[in-house]
């Protein structure tokens, strides 16, 4: 489908211009093998048992290494594939068990360039939206991403997931819905996911200005005091008026409990950037309000985010962000977090 103005200010975010290697090409068929290196410094997170206190300075390490495949079947039809790996230079725990994720592995079809389909390990229909202020590599998007009781709304990628997409010119739909798999046995304890869909639509005016909406709802087999359904949407709005993007998203969550319990938030997000010859100035603001009976979650997400990259050269870029959070934990404010990174594409 073709390039969407959101995506073409989050590829000049992250110097996406690097060229695949072609391992294989001829009339009908094309194989490429992309790749990408970073190393990351700073204070990323806070203390878990002093959650206003950020943790050491420190580093992390990590790559990604891929393929995908575009197999011309004939005039109307191309059959699609990617499989793609995170690899970690530091685990979480002393196994390393966490150390290589599968970030992408799904089969599809595209029809007339412009109706596609995929099925495995593929990108939730939300990420139209969450797109639109997506714009750093170290922090932002911390509204839209918080959980509600540990669920994570608007995932990006998800297991067993069909994803379906349709271009219409200025209009793109897209959905997607998580199967059961049958080789395991079925879950039926309260708690576990029993389904989850998502629906999303785009609409991009002649002037270059995206319009973008999202629904997301999540089902578990049973419910708890802490624990149910949970419904999430949201509305976007992205203008890129060269050099200048700026882009802002406003929307709800909502989970409903077992005995009578909701729990619901309001966020919003907005981003901006400003592109010189090669470097790429970017500020950000991210808020959530609890709107139900969790007195002491009010406010759950309050924070200012300002950023840099520059462009080495075409595959590589340095950049570093510097994390304003403005949150009370029992009327003690945060600490701020930071941090620096390179990266090198190919």
């Amino acid at each position: 489908m073709k390039k969407t103005l959101t995506a073409a200010l989050v590829a000049m975010a992250a110097t996406q211009g690097a060229q695949a290697a072609i391992v294989f090409e001829n009339d009908d068929a094309r194989v490429d093998l992309r790749g990408k290196v970073q190393y990351e410094a700073g204070a990323f997170k806070y203390d878990k048992d002093h959650p206003t206190q950020r943790l050491n300075f420190g580093g992390d390490g990590k790559a990604r290494l891929g393929t995908q495949f575009n197999y011309r079947l004939n005039d109307e039809l191309d059959l699609l594939g990617k499989l793609e790996w995170q690899m970690n230079a530091e685990g979480d725990n002393d196994a390393k068990t966490d150390s290589l994720d599968v970030r992408y592995a799904w089969l599809g079809f595209r029809y007339q360039d412009q109706l596609e389909m995929a099925m495995g390990r593929t990108q939730s229909s939300t990420k139209q939206l969450i797109a639109v202020t997506d714009i750093f590599e170290l922090f932002g998007s911390s509204a839209s991403d918080n959980k509600i009781n540990g669920v994570k709304p608007f995932e990006s990628k998800k297991d067993d997931q069909l994803t379906v997409g349709y271009d219409l010119g200025n209009w793109d739909f897209r959905g997607s819905y998580v199967l059961e798999d049958e080789r395991r046995p079925r879950e039926t304890s309260d708690g576990d996911r029993d389904y989850q869909y998502s629906f999303s639509a785009r609409y991009t005016t002649d002037n270059e200005i995206d319009f973008v909406g999202a629904y997301e709802r999540q089902s578990f087999q049973g419910t708890t005091d802490t624990l149910g359904d949970m419904t999430s949407w949201g509305l976007g709005i992205g203008w890129r008026i060269s050099p200048f993007y700026v882009g802002a998203i406003n929307g709800y969550k909502s989970m409903e409990a077992g005995n009578d319990q909701r729990f619901s938030s309001h966020f919003y997000e907005v981003a901006a950037a400003y592109e010189v010859g090669r470097a790429l100035f970017m500020a950000g603001y991210n808020r959530e309000e609890g709107e139900d009976a969790l007195a002491d979650q009010g406010t759950r997400v309050d924070e200012i985010v300002f950023g840099v990259s520059y462009r080495l050269m075409k595959n590589a870029k340095v950049y570093a962000e510097y994390n304003l959070d403005r949150l009370d934990i029992d009327g003690q404010g945060r600490d701020d977090l930071y941090g620096v990174g390179l990266e090198v594409k190919f």
